[in-house]
Formats: C-alpha cells, sequence, structure tokens
C-alpha cells in the first residue's frame, strides 16, 4: 500500500471517528460533510435523502452547505417527484451528470427540480445507501462548476456511501425505536387517564340518574299523588268549584313542563328534531330560567349547521360539553352573560363558550367534577379543550372535521409531538397517541 493509500484510508477513519457516537441526523451529515470536503471531494451541496421505512414512497432530505426546499423543515417529499426518482426507486444505485441543468433526467413533468437552478448545482454526483439488500435512501454531491467530477470521486463517493450506510441504519432503527416506545408510554398514559376519567364520567352520570330518580320522586310523583287526591275528591263532588278545576289545571300544566325538563335533560329532543344550534338555544333558556339574576345569551353559529351533518355521537358529545360549560358559569361564575360561538377551520370545528363572570377561578376551581367531565368527553371524541381566564372564562372546544363522519378508534385520533425527522422516519403520525392532560 503505498503512501497515497495510506492517507485516503485516514480520511476514510476520520469520516468514522467524527460521526461515532453522535445521535442526530443532521449533526450526523454536518460531521460527514467536514471531513468530505477538507480531505476527499470538494462540493457545494451535499444531503442525505433517506427513503421513509414507514412508507417506501416518501423521503426527506437533510442538507449541508446549500440550503434549499428539498430539506426544508424536514418535509416529507414524493420519491416519484425527486430528480433522483431512479436512485430512490432502486432502478440504478448510482446516477452522475456533468451538468444537471441541461441533463433530462432531471428535469420531467411535477419534478421539484427548482432548487438545480436556484443553488447552482451543475455537476452531481448520487450514490444509493444500501444495508442488507434494503435500500436506504442516497448520498448527493453536487458543484457549482460543470464537469467538476470524474471517475475518482465517483469512486469516493461509493466508498463514503459504503461507511455511512450501517451508521444511517441504525439511526434510522434506533429512531424508530425510540419514537415507538414513546408511542407506547403515551398509550398507556393516555388509556390510563381516560381509564381515570371515564370512571369519574361514569359516577357523575351515577350521581345525575340519583338525581334525577330523587326529582321524579320528590317532585313529580308528589305532584302526581296530589292531582290524584284532588281528582278523587272533585269525583265526588257533584257541582265542583270553577276556581279548583283551573288550579287543578295549572298544577297538571306545572307537572308536565317539569316532566318535560326531565326528559330533556335525559335525551335532548331538541337535539333530535331541530339541529344543535336550537339546541345550545333551548338549553341557555332553560339554564338560565329561574336564577336570581338576569343572564343574556347569544349563540353564532358560521358553520353552516356541518356537526348536524356528522356523526350523531359526536354531535351529543358537543351538546354535553355546551351544557356542562353552561352549566358551570351560571351556577359558579356569577355572570350576567354567556355566549357561544361555533366556528370553522380548514381542519377543526371551534366551539367556544364565554362568559363574563367576575369570579371565575374560584368558581371553576369549585367545579372541578364538571371541568373533568368536559375533558373526558372530549378525549373520548378525539377533540382538544382548553379553558381560558381574563375577564370571565371561556371553554375552548376544537373538534377535527375528518373525525365528523368517522367510525375510527381513539389511537387514530391523535399524535406524539417528536424532532422533525423522527415523526418523518420512524412511526406514522397516526399511530402515536397522544397523552392528554387531565390535570
Amino acid at each position: 500500500m503505498d503512501d497515497c493509500d495510506d492517507i485516503k484510508l485516514e480520511h476514510y477513519l476520520a469520516i468514522s471517528r467524527a460521526i461515532g457516537g453522535e445521535l442526530d441526523f443532521q449533526n450526523v451529515l454536518n460531521r460527514i460533510a467536514g471531513a468530505v470536503k477538507s480531505k476527499l471531494i470538494d462540493y457545494d451541496h451535499m444531503d442525505v435523502a433517506v427513503v421513509l421505512p414507514s412508507d417506501k414512497s416518501m423521503h426527506v432530505a437533510i442538507e449541508t452547505g446549500v440550503k434549499t426546499i428539498w430539506g426544508i423543515d424536514g418535509k416529507k417529499q414524493e420519491n416519484a417527484l425527486s430528480p433522483i426518482r431512479q436512485i430512490l426507486s432502486g432502478e440504478v444505485d448510482l446516477q452522475t451528470t456533468n451538468d444537471a441543468w441541461e441533463d433530462a433526467r432531471f428535469h420531467f413533468d411535477g419534478a421539484i427540480d427548482a432548487p438545480i437552478f436556484e443553488a447552482n448545482l451543475r455537476s452531481r454526483i448520487h450514490v444509493s445507501l444500501n444495508v442488507h439488500g434494503e435500500l436506504l435512501g442516497a448520498l448527493n454531491i453536487s458543484a457549482h462548476m460543470k464537469n467538476a467530477y470524474g471517475d475518482r470521486e465517483v469512486e469516493i463517493a461509493r466508498n463514503i456511501a459504503d461507511l455511512i450506510s450501517p451508521y444511517i441504519y441504525a439511526l434510522i432503527k434506533g429512531e424508530q425505536a425510540q419514537a415507538s416506545a414513546s408511542a407506547e408510554g403515551a398509550a398507556r398514559g393516555r388509556e390510563q387517564s381516560l381509564r381515570i376519567g371515564a370512571q369519574k364520567l361514569t359516577d357523575a352520570m351515577e350521581a345525575e340518574r340519583q338525581r334525577l330518580g330523587m326529582e321524579l320522586h320528590d317532585q313529580t310523583l308528589a305532584d302526581l299523588s296530589s292531582i290524584y287526591r284532588r281528582v278523587k275528591r272533585l269525583a265526588d263532588d257533584v257541582r265542583p268549584e270553577v276556581r279548583e278545576l283551573h288550579n287543578l289545571s295549572d298544577t297538571i300544566s306545572r307537572c308536565t313542563a317539569e316532566l318535560r325538563g326531565i326528559i330533556e335533560n335525559a335525551k335532548p329532543g331538541v337535539l333530535d328534531l331541530f339541529g344543535l344550534t336550537q339546541a345550545i338555544e333551548a338549553q341557555l333558556k332553560r339554564s338560565t330560567q329561574g336564577v336570581d339574576r338576569e343572564i343574556s345569551t347569544s349563540v353564532v353559529d358560521t358553520t353552516s349547521d356541518v356537526l348536524d351533518h356528522g356523526a350523531y355521537r359526536i354531535r351529543l358529545a358537543v351538546f354535553r360539553i355546551i351544557q356542562e360549560a353552561v352549566t358551570n358559569a351560571v351556577k359558579h361564575s356569577g355572570c350576567t352573560a354567556i355566549s357561544v360561538r361555533l366556528s370553522q377551520t380548514s381542519d377543526h370545528i371551534r366551539i367556544e363558550v364565554a362568559n363574563d363572570g367576575s369570579e371565575p377561578t374560584e368558581g371553576w376551581r369549585r367545579s372541578t367534577g364538571g371541568v373533568n367531565n368536559i375533558r373526558v368527553r372530549a378525549a373520548l371524541i378525539g377533540a382538544e379543550v382548553s379553558f381560558e381566564r381574563g375577564d370571565g372564562s371561556k371553554t375552548i372546544l376544537s373538534v377535527p372535521l375528518d373525525v365528523l363522519n368517522s367510525q375510527i378508534s381513539d389511537e387514530e385520533f391523535s399524535g406524539v409531538p417528536s424532532a422533525v425527522f423522527r415523526r418523518a422516519v420512524a412511526v406514522p403520525e397516526s399511530e402515536l397517541p397522544r397523552l392528554e392532560n387531565t390535570e
């Protein structure tokens, strides 16, 4: 082995030493780039395109040197639209050009080829990254000058690709394992949170059933018993007094109204017959009747009643959350105004229940059970809920549009936050559950 070969081997070993122990993709590429540029191949742009393990038709690019839209924010891109689609599809393992501007292989209908011109990338070497016969992606080296690379640089690029492929493979597997562990932990936490919340919700529903039973026994049944006794007495009276008949009629009317209210609270018939907006208006009216202060109410829906066209379970859950928020406001905030506003973004329905109560913090502290019920109901339909304090208080519910007509499970509603590349290469976002905050 001559001196020249010894020097080259030392330069390759420098790459191995530079990336040893480094676990971040961008840092790995930066370290590789430094060793490559100073000793092996001069370049103006270098990137590694990594095919996603979760979707072999997509890839992400990690760049060093000149930055382009190829690597912006770790965005996923289709292999079929990449100028190096032949490499990423496995058709070829090497692609070189003396002038990418003029090379037709890099330019086709729909190709994401703008950076070739914008970053002035003329000479290019593309080498596939492979481990155990599995295509990981491609190492891409470019220069501004035409005819910058020859056979020597191509051979060096192949050697670099062979050297770094096992490390890239290990990083991908490590990211997948870490993301899977995070997802598993988040799923366990979410399951435990929902289990506790669902138990509290079940307890609250049982308490509500007991309340309804007592109300029917102490009020409705008592009224009916009184009516029965009065009717029996009047039946024995040859000439009953008109006033007594009027009083009896009023008592029956009141009893019917109270019974209708109990039934409506148990199963909101207005929701079934007239839709969510009308049901909210009816609930506001019922909740503010008989209160020791005047409370103005308003409902604004700019969504074109989109919730009425979705799954009934979603609509009912939204109504129950609004019902809980309105009840909390009436009972605990001392408010004189309550407003409900429904609006729509490109991917969510936003429901905001606001009141002008002067003591929302203390009131809501006394209403912990109601707040927990709201959180659990939101989690069970894949929605997010938040509470704001200021001049009064707000309950804000965000319902994803894609759940309105779906029957998908809770796991498919959410994802855990992670690093840009981890989200891309490790586990599809739909498979990463999010731990709900139930504090």
